[in-house]
This record gives C-alpha cells, structure tokens and sequence, in this order.
C-alpha cells in the first residue's frame, strides 16, 4: 500500500482518530502515512545445525555465497544461495583446525577466501572453476602471529592488503600485500597490545586502520603517501577495552560502533577532526555491535552472552537508535548481511549453539 498525497477525486476532510499523537490532524496535512503503515521484521527462515564465530559473503557468476568459520567442525563452511528451493545450502568445506575467520575477497576475477587458524598457520584458498570447489593456494607468512583474531581486507589506489589483527600477549598485528603473485608480508604494526579487531576506513579523503586492543584505546593509522606504510596518527581517548570496531555511513555522515563486554558499547560521529560520542548502549557479555542497513532503513546488532540480543533503529529526527526488536542466540559472535536478488538476510553466528539466518521483511500494518 502506498500513500498518495494528492488525488483526482474530491474527498472531503479526514480527520485521525488515532494513535494519540496523530488524534485531530486533518490528513491531507500529514506529509507521508508511508512509514506509518509499514514497518519491518526479522523472521527465522534457515537454522544451521553448527556453532560459528564468523561469515563473510560474496558474489560469484550471478550466484551469492557464504564463508562461514565452524571451529567445532573444523570446517570453514561455504554455503551457496539455492534459487529454486530459496534456501542457503552446502557448497564446500575447507578443512582446518581451530578456524576464527574466512575471509573472502575478489582480485582480478578470481575468488581468495583467507583462513585464520589457531593452530597450524593460516592459509589462503583459492576457487577453482573446473573442481567447482576452493583448493590451497598459499600458506601465509606467520612467524610473527600467534592469535589471529580478525581480518580485515582493503584496497588503497589499486593494491590489495589485509591485516591480520593478533589478541595473543606477545602478538604482532601484520599488514599483508598482494603482488599478483599471492599476499607477502609487508608491514609489521604495534605488538603487546593483545589487538582484537582491525577496521579500515576513510577520514578526509586519506586511509586510515584502526585497531582495537583489549590492552590500550583504540588506534587510528594513517596511510604515508610517500613511504607506502601506515603510521601511528592518533587514539580514540576513553574508550578502553574495546572488543571490536566497525564503521557505518547514514547520509554521507561517518560513525563508529565500538563493541565492549561489559559496560557501554558506544557509537561515536567524526565531527570536526574527531570521534565523539553520540550514543551509548548498555552491554553484557558483547562481543559485537554490528551496524548494517537494508534501503534506508539503518540498524544496530548488539549481540549478548548472557541475555537477548537487541536490534536498533535508527530515528532520523532523534539522530540516534531506538530498540526495535529482541532476538535469541546463544553466544552470538557475528551479524553479517546476505542479500540475494530478492530477498536481504541477516546470517547470525553463534559460538554456542545453531548459526542462525533471519530474513528481513517488510509488514503491512494496515492490514
């Protein structure tokens, strides 16, 4: 249903008689009954009977795949979108031990997923048409990392990097770059800061990385045009014991979601050369406060290990978000998008039980 404001017909004046904000207003004074008698949902629509820490996705020949890290399994689970039975089903499994991440990234036609292990270094896969299935490509250089916690891929001008952030006591976060041949590492970024997660991002024009550490505050990099290196720029002060960070745009505007355990996870808006604080978001047991959005509707995920996981949404006229749903998983350790032709999903993992895919509807309330 679609609301018009203007019509051909005569129609004499309505008035609202309900809900109480709106009780008395003529309607044709009301700019828009759209969003009024719409809204949205998340609905169950696929449960994968095992646990995983996190997904990443990606598009293939008209088809839409999944990268999902199952530890218990050992398996980094590929899933690919079945269009006929409009289910996610079985692809691939990349086998490893104690998989954290499978990251995947397209570089000149052709599909890597990175696999961060625990134990037994960590590999990069590559797809292989004629198998139709992901075959070792390299092993990569990990001397320095000990506890691989998150990757983060990105590209600067035309070169492909990814970092590999390391939560162990002695690690060293490393920057890996991409020569045509395969990743070598390239540079080598603060260790004994037990780093969590890595987020690249663009502040003014200039690249930038930041990393969180579960030992100091968060630290923004900046790219060096002249020695092709990331250097230490600056901190994001007061926001200590940070687990994870992600970046997120609504109408041009850049925020931050910066994940804590315990406490407040916080979401902050570069304004004015800076990071400051426009909303905090009580937390138990959070290991991810991810943002993602579905047309112009802008959502928060914020996951918890001790009770229901809650969904924002953002109120454009109140600039911040507003509790929009509740949603059971056990130990919820990611929320990733997924969205095929047609239909958007929001794919959740969990490191305690069935990794869980949620589909994002629209409902009619007029009905």
């Amino acid at each position: 249903m679609t609301w018009l404001k203007t019509t051909n017909a005569t129609v004499s004046d309505v008035y609202c008689a309900g809900p109480a904000e709106m009780k008395g207003k003529r309607l044709n004074d009301l700019p828009s009954l759209h969003k009024e008698c719409t809204s949205t949902d998340f609905v169950l629509h696929q449960s994968l009977a095992f646990q995983s820490l996190s997904v990443d996705t990606f598009h293939y020949k008209n088809d839409v795949f999944a990268a999902i890290a199952a530890p218990n399994t050992e398996n980094c689970m590929v899933m690919q979108w079945d269009h006929i039975d409009k289910n996610f089903r079985s692809h691939d499994n990349i086998t490893g031990q104690s998989i954290v991440e499978c990251k995947c990234v397209l570089i000149e036609d052709q599909i890597f997923i990175i696999v961060a292990q625990l134990f037994g270094g960590s590999h990069i896969y590559k797809y292989d048409e004629s198998q139709t299935k992901f075959i070792k490509f390299q092993d990569i250089e990990v001397s320095k990392i000990s506890k691989p916690n998150d990757i983060e891929v990105f590209q600067i001008e035309k070169d492909w990097f990814f970092v590999i952030a390391d939560s162990s006591k002695a690690g060293l976060s490393t920057l890996y770059k991409w020569n045509s041949k395969g990743f070598y590492s390239y540079q080598s970024l603060h260790e004994w800061f037990r780093d969590t997660d890595a987020e690249f991002l663009d502040l003014d024009g200039k690249p930038h990385l930041i990393l969180a550490s579960r030992s100091q505050i968060p630290v923004i990099f900046q790219w060096n045009k002249s020695t092709k290196k990331f250097t230490p720029h600056s901190e994001i002060p007061n926001m200590e014991d940070v687990v994870a960070v992600k970046t997120f745009h609504i109408k041009g505007e850049l925020y931050l979601a910066m994940t804590r355990f315990i406490g407040d996870s916080k979401v902050l808006k570069w304004s004015n050369k800076q990071f400051v604080e426009v909303q905090a978001l009580p937390s138990r047991g959070s290991m991810v406060l991810q943002p993602f959005s579905f047309k112009d509707r802008h959502y928060l995920a914020l996951g918890s290990d001790y009770t229901f996981s809650q969904i924002y949404l953002w109120d454009e006229e109140k600039k911040l978000f507003d509790k929009f749903k509740e949603i059971y998983i056990q130990a919820p350790r990611s929320f990733t998008v997924v969205s095929t032709d047609r239909q958007d999903f929001i794919f959740s993992s969990s490191f305690k039980g069935n990794t869980q895919i949620f589909e994002h509807t629209l409902v009619d309330l007029s009905l």
